[in-house]
């Protein structure tokens, strides 16, 4: 039984144990209107914390309202906010900026297709697009779209940024870049221009002095003659310098990969110094107990480029006693370390020179150019080729002590010969009758051509641009054609083309480029155009009997191949 009920029964009931019952009726009532009483107080304050939850939600609803108002009117970012049938709510002063209107809440209502192709907008991606200005003309602009929620209600928001100033800046630095590229274009072209122009006249002074030099001289003509050709040959290293400068600024120069031999290279050291060495009354002495190992894959023409001009200055700037050459190398596996020290007892360098000796056109002391000659390159293009061998090339010198500059390279150790190319140079005898086609639009070169030609059993047809050549090869058949490049009214690669395309006799017929463009591009787009070797004005007789040698031997394995398939 509840507990109040039981205290009220107790309250009624008499010593005699009987219930009041009109006293009980009366207490039962008086509790229920308490509890009456009670559940109206509870309604009420119930009703009363409802009211005031509504109107905090409501101040809330509202403050995040007000907040998100203020952020998007005070933000730098340019913000646009939309309802769901994409009219605008707000837009701040950024992006009324951005697209030219002048009081932004004058726009509010208005849809943003105004302003922005609705269709542009993804939801959570960055889109790049142009808007519409108020002034007319289009807004390059970035936009990231967004759906979020206030007080119950969706609303979208658009944030974008003006890419006027970063559109204008990338076309700025598109226009500087085709600039560069274009200025590094023309120059190259001038440089390949002023190459082909100095090779040209050089292979008339250098071919003059060759062939000057096999004729029957006395002493002092000899001595004249050995000087021109020394002025020559200075002149074309010169020429040659500045190309590869120019190309090492370019990033153009690459490193070629061809089994090296550094005994062969060792070889050539003593052939080609020795005597240059000798004549100075100075010691070449050249080591390679240290040497492990021959054959390496490199570039053998670089890596003679490098060590020369070490040899070459270690000669020139040596007054008394010698210079000392070491090649050794420290191989494990594939893996070949090279290193080639080139010392001699010469005037030496100042420690405050030594850094700035490796840039370019810097030499250690300004009276070197006019004592000794020089464009102050070789250093600078040996460093850098040093670089790209994968090491360096450092020096230790003092005053009065010499100098002893260090070569460092890595190499691929291999087990494979020099090519075959380089033996074959050691051997220029043409010994049959051989029909050769020269062409060539300069008399002079002609000229030259025509005395080294005369060295061998040759019959030589001439011709001075392409469509003669062509016409002339109708006409008969060759063992060979010597082919200029650059000519008027049809250049040498095209001459070529023609005739690799056509059926005449001398479809197969071996040709050679004998051009002044003398550059690694020169040399593919020659191969390219059909024509199968490539020989560098100024030309040396040793060089065009090399060539006409291979073409001869081309030929002959051409013919052999044909025999078979007429067979």
């Amino acid at each position: 039984m509840h507990s109040l009920l039981a205290r009220q029964i107790e309250q009624c009931t008499d010593q005699n144990g009987k219930v009041d019952e009109d006293q009980l009726f009366a207490l039962i009532s008086s509790a229920y209107d308490d509890d009456a009483r009670a559940r109206h107080r509870l309604e009420r304050s119930i009703t009363l914390m409802s009211e005031e939850m509504a109107e905090l939600n409501a101040q809330i609803a509202l403050e995040a309202r007000q907040t998100l108002t203020r952020y998007i009117l005070e933000s730098r970012d340019a913000l646009i906010t939309l309802d769901a049938d994409n009219q605008i709510i707000l837009m701040n002063q950024a992006a009324a900026q951005a697209f030219g209107v002048e009081n932004p809440r004058s726009i509010t209502g208005t849809n943003i297709g105004r302003f922005i192709d609705p269709t542009h907008l993804n939801e959570g991606q960055v889109s790049n697009f142009d808007g519409r200005h108020c002034a007319g003309h289009d807004v390059p602009i970035s936009a990231t779209f967004s759906v979020g929620m206030v007080d119950s209600m969706a609303f979208r928001i658009i944030a974008l940024r003006d890419e006027t100033e970063r559109r204008a800046r990338e076309e700025a630095l598109e226009i500087a870049k085709q600039t560069a590229e274009h200025a590094n274009e023309a120059k190259s072209s001038f440089l390949a221009m002023m190459s082909h122009e100095l090779r040209t006249p050089l292979n008339a002074l250098l071919g003059s002095a060759e062939l000057m030099a096999r004729t029957s001289l006395d002493t002092t003509q000899a001595n004249y003659v050995r000087m021109f050709n020394e002025a020559g040959r200075l002149m074309m290293a010169m020429v040659n310098d500045v190309l590869d400068y120019a190309k090492i600024e370019a990033g153009q120069l690459e490193i070629e990969k061809h089994p090296t031999s550094l005994k062969q290279l060792a070889l050539e050291l003593e052939t080609l110094w020795g005597p240059h060495a000798a004549s100075k009354g100075l010691f070449l002495k050249i080591e390679t107990a240290r040497l492990d190992w021959d054959m390496v894959i490199g570039d053998p023409t670089r890596l003679r480029q490098i060590v020369f001009n070490l040899v070459s200055n270690a000669v020139k700037f040596t007054v008394s006693g010698g210079v000392t050459i070491r090649i050794n190398s420290v191989t494990t596996g594939r893996d070949c370390r090279v290193g080639i020290e080139v010392e001699d007892t010469g005037v030496g360098i100042p420690l405050d020179r030594q850094v700035s000796i490796f840039k370019a056109f810097i030499q250690a002391d300004s009276t070197i150019t006019r004592r000794f000659g020089g464009t102050g390159l070789g250093l600078a293009i040996a460093k850098s080729l040093a670089q790209q061998m994968q090491g360096d090339l450092t020096l230790t010198s003092a005053p009065g002590k010499g100098s002893t500059f260090l070569f460092e390279g890595r190499f691929e150790a291999t087990l494979e010969r020099e090519s075959a190319a380089h033996e074959a140079a050691q051997e220029t005898e043409i010994t049959r009758p051989l029909q050769v086609l020269a062409v060539d639009d300069n008399a002079l070169n002609r000229q030259i051509l025509a005395a080294m030609l005369d060295l061998w059993p040759v019959n030589t047809v001439w011709a001075t641009n392409g469509v003669e050549a062509l016409e002339a090869m109708e006409l008969q058949a060759f063992d060979v054609v010597l082919m200029d490049v650059q000519m008027p009214i049809m250049d040498g690669m095209t001459a070529t083309r023609r005739v690799r395309e056509g059926n005449g006799i001398n479809r197969h017929t071996p040709i050679v480029a004998l051009t002044a463009n003398a550059r690694k591009e020169d040399r593919a787009m020659c191969m390219a155009s059909g024509m199968t070797d490539f020989v560098a004005k100024p030309i040396s007789a040793e060089a065009l009997a090399n060539a006409l040698m291979r073409a001869t031997q081309m030929s002959e394995v051409s013919d052999e191949a044909n025999s078979s398939e007429v067979a």
